[in-house]
């Protein structure tokens, strides 16, 4: 398919439209996907094959699919010759349902438990609100779900069985080993796998068991065995089961545990009483190989950081920046600022003296020095506006990007320029990427231009580095980290199999390769990498990995303390990490006396 020059198709009845290359969101394996004035287009891969199989009546009949949930196509997509070519819908603002079920995204975006009862109670409702069509959706997984707060949206809608029309897809992770294939009990059957992982953060038959390997799910599943088995081991970033109301837990050990089938009951209900709240100790590893340094207690939880150290935090609803580098607040930031800063609406950066902050606003970027605490302002504090409209800004490692959904040019570097005691804001380099069709991570982001994924990973001072990454085909990318061409590690959906799997992979000359595919139990990535080049991960609890980015040196070293719940970030002088409110340094090869905190 050639959209270098755009693509013109015919809504019926209502003209036509032109699709542009940056308009494309993404092409999976039926069809290319584009978004334009808050529609998004489908337009097969195979539109001959598309129309021997029926779709213009099936979409017809999903067509009439009415609930503000779900998103069902409105009508199909002709040429100019009045073939059909594909279908359109209403876009649907959220984001992808695996995201929000990680620990990182729930904090940053203030998302808790009441949030995810009231979205899971949504979900029951737009299942109920398919059946009553009647239709099936059959391959209702953690990808064809998006969430906007606690508002859900079903995507993917055209694959669902209705009327004469058989389902065309079903991931294996959701599928009823137990019951008929497919059937409205087997929705609820997938409808509580997803909804599990809202509330908790892991697939209900994820888990170390000691008579399964690793990742063998069929097997679990046709053997009831699940997360709620005595034997199951859970690591520390799962949320505890007190999360879900008391009805809704029992359906799901009911379900998942002994096989029952039938629909769930309400998720707003009450929930079970919580156990007392974890205690985080610092101890000597099993190896002594490693040195747990208390460093400061924060005034609230950490809401969000960035790769300079720099922080928002939240205490008793109120949220205040903090700088980790230097351990003190920086004062003068609005709440709303501070929201816009995790929103990617604004972006803080270290400055020796402060901060400067970059904000969008009204088609222009606008900057602003902020002084650190005791450091005297700068003479020329206000720096002016540049005319530039971006739809959010963007970091990567310390650099900073404005993107553009519109565009041609997607990505154009903001620079920020010392002279003196004044600070020019100028725009550096544009790079022709499509943003819409650009998923962005911690240090890097992963275009898919035209069904062909590429890395972008900033180099020094002004190169982007933009290469191929074939090896990600065969994935749906959940989260990613990377801080160089070396230390590239993401977790992503396989589309063979449905299993979660860690990745990593390392440039080589004809693009990125994959070193290592490890199936995983949560989204959670979990990672931090030192200015030497040293990356450090919490990959299981019990465990630090710890490997050279410019080499192929890899060491385990056991540590009880080391669990999946702490989260690693680098600054300038090594790798630390956060326990609830705690800080801490992680040393390696130290011994160290035991501590309690």
């Amino acid at each position: 398919m050639d959209i270098s020059k755009g693509i013109r198709v015919v809504m019926p009845g209502k003209g036509e439209v032109m699709l542009r290359a940056q308009d494309h969101l993404a092409t999976g394996g039926e069809g290319a996907v584009f978004q334009r004035a808050g529609m998004v287009y489908k337009l097969y891969l195979d539109p001959v094959a598309a129309r021997a199989r029926g779709m213009e009546e099936k979409i017809g009949l999903l067509a009439q699919l009415r609930h503000p949930s779900i998103v069902a196509p409105i009508d199909v997509l002709r040429d100019q010759q009045q073939a059909l070519v594909g279908h359109y819908m209403p876009a649907a603002p959220g984001v992808p349902l695996i995201e929000l079920c990680t620990n990182a995204w729930r904090n940053a975006n203030g998302f808790g438990d009441d949030q995810a009862a009231q979205l899971v109670e949504n979900m029951r409702a737009a299942v109920t609100a398919a059946h009553a069509l009647p239709a099936l959706m059959v391959d209702g997984n953690e990808t064809n779900w998006l969430a906007n707060g606690v508002e859900p949206r079903v995507i993917d809608v055209d694959s669902w069985q209705i009327g004469r029309f058989p389902a065309t897809a079903m991931m294996a992770t959701i599928r009823d080993y137990h019951g008929a294939q497919p059937s409205p009990a087997a929705d609820w059957f997938a409808w509580g796998i997803v909804t599990f992982q809202v509330f908790t953060g892991i697939h209900p038959y994820k888990g170390s068991h000691p008579d399964f390997r690793r990742g063998d799910l069929e097997a679990r599943m046709r053997a009831n065995v699940s997360v709620f088995d005595p034997r199951t081991r859970l690591n520390a970033a799962v949320r505890h089961f007190a999360a879900i109301p008391a009805a809704l837990r029992d359906w799901y050990a009911d379900t998942f545990q002994h096989g029952l089938r039938g629909s769930p009951p309400s998720a707003l209900q009450p929930r079970i009483a919580a156990s007392a709240p974890r205690k985080y100790r610092a101890t000597l590893g099993a190896t002594g190989r490693l040195q747990h340094e208390h460093v400061l207690t924060l005034p609230g939880t950490v809401r969000w950081i960035d790769a300079d150290g720099l922080a928002v935090i939240e205490s008793e609803g109120r949220l205040q920046a903090y700088d980790l580098r230097h351990r003190q607040a920086l004062d003068g930031l609005a709440p709303a600022t501070l929201q816009g800063i995790i929103g990617g609406r604004c972006c803080l950066l270290a400055h020796q003296r402060g901060s400067i902050l970059l904000e969008i606003a009204a088609g222009t970027i606008s900057a602003q020095f902020i002084p650190g605490p005791g450091n005297r302002p700068l003479a020329r504090p206000q720096i002016a506006a540049l005319p530039l409209r971006a739809d959010r800004l963007l970091r990567l490692g310390r650099r900073v990007f404005a993107v553009s959904d519109a565009g041609a040019s997607g990505l154009a570097e903001i620079r920020i320029e010392h002279l003196g005691e004044r600070l020019l804001l100028a725009i550096g380099q544009s790079w022709p990427v499509h943003a819409r069709a650009t998923r962005f991570f911690d240090g890097l982001a992963v275009w898919d231009c035209l069904g062909t994924p590429f890395i972008l990973l900033p180099e020094g001072p002004s190169a982007l580095l933009i290469d191929r990454a074939e090896v990600l085909r065969d994935y749906r990318l959940i989260n990613a980290y990377a801080r160089d061409r070396h230390a590239v590690v993401m977790h992503g959906l396989s589309r063979d199999d449905g299993l979660l799997y860690r990745l990593r992979l390392r440039l080589g000359k004809a693009g990125y390769e994959l070193i290592d595919a490890t199936v995983v139990y949560e989204s959670e990535l979990n990672v931090a990498v030192t200015a030497r080049g040293v990356a450090v991960a919490l990959f299981d609890d019990g465990e630090v990995t710890v490997w050279n980015t410019a080499g192929d040196s890899e060491q385990r070293i056991a540590d009880r303390a080391a669990t999946r719940d702490l989260r690693l970030f680098a600054l300038a002088d090594g790798v630390y990490y956060l326990a609830d409110r705690e800080v801490f340094r992680l040393r390696l090869g130290v011994a160290f006396r035991s501590s309690t905190h």
